[in-house]
């Protein structure tokens, strides 16, 4: 196994309180465990949540310090919070990930979608009979492999920060800042400064199935960095277009529950994939818009 894995198993303090919270979880159920934006909490789950077909099991991540009943200051290390939600993923959902299990399904938006890619990385170390049972579907956020191209925003003040968060990504509206005091600006700062500073390096590639959404109203992400998932992946990618903006949760709830419906329900157990050499280089193209 693992041994950063092993050292987050052997060590509970290093996974208390919990980070999964239960939406809902029927016995015996494929279950989606969902991983929201950068400042994302469990509110930000429970509408999509609703709309999902109601046989599935749901949680959401609840990292440390995005709500008052998640201590812990944030963390701006996309491989550590993988590495503590992979050694919970195990202890509470072994089961779903046996040869013969129901399934778990890893559902990432932006933020989210990085951290959901790095968690299927530290199962499938922690033990590679894990990937035929693992699902992982993504949105908007660029393929892994693709370095950002834009200044860090979690380094920019406060009102440049707001202002450069509503052009980018139509971030909540105008009362964007009204929503945030000193906790969620900081959880959003870790969680931005987490995606702005993470390099693939070395990593192996990704033996689960890939389903990669494409949000077509959202100019943040191009076609080319969606289609570019298929390079950290040895394992089945499926590309899908939907509709929709950068918060698909939100902005568009049904069909997006809709598409995450079908793609769960369609996912077939992959084949033993071998495992490939890490890549310590990978092109870089110019960004499409």
């Amino acid at each position: 196994m693992n041994s950063i894995l092993s050292t987050v198993r052997a060590e509970p303090e290093a996974v208390s309180p919990a980070l999964l919270r239960w939406v809902r979880r029927p016995a015996g159920a494929p279950a989606v465990l969902c991983f929201p934006h950068a400042g994302g909490s469990v509110l930000s789950c429970l509408g999509l949540a609703a709309a999902l077909p109601d046989h599935l099991a749901i949680a959401t991540v609840a990292l440390p310090g995005h709500a008052p009943d998640v201590p812990g200051a944030p963390m701006a290390d996309a491989r550590l919070l993988a590495a503590r939600l992979a050694g919970e993923i195990v202890s509470t959902l072994g089961a779903e990930l046996a040869p013969r299990g129901a399934g778990l399904t890893l559902l990432g938006n932006s933020f989210g979608a990085l951290l959901a890619f790095e968690t299927a990385l530290a199962l499938e170390r922690a033990d590679a009979a894990y990937a035929p049972r693992l699902h992982l579907v993504v949105s908007g956020f660029r393929a892994p492999s693709r370095p950002p191209f834009e200044a860090p925003l979690h380094l920019l003040p406060r009102a440049v920060l707001l202002a450069e968060l509503r052009e980018c990504f139509g971030a909540v509206g105008p009362d964007l800042g009204d929503l945030l005091g000193p906790r969620e600006e900081a959880a959003l700062r870790a969680d931005l400064e987490a995606c702005e500073t993470y390099r693939l390096g070395d990593a192996p590639a990704l033996r689960c199935a890939v389903s990669v959404i494409r949000l077509t109203a959202d100019s943040s992400v191009s076609a080319e960095e969606c289609e570019a998932w298929r390079e950290v992946c040895a394992g089945p990618v499926r590309n899908r277009a939907l509709d929709a903006g950068h918060f698909p949760w939100s902005g568009a709830t049904a069909a997006f529950a809709r598409l995450v419906g079908e793609l769960v329900a369609s996912a077939r157990p992959v084949a033993a994939v071998p495992a490939l050499a890490g890549r310590s280089a990978l092109s870089q193209p110019a960004r499409q818009s």
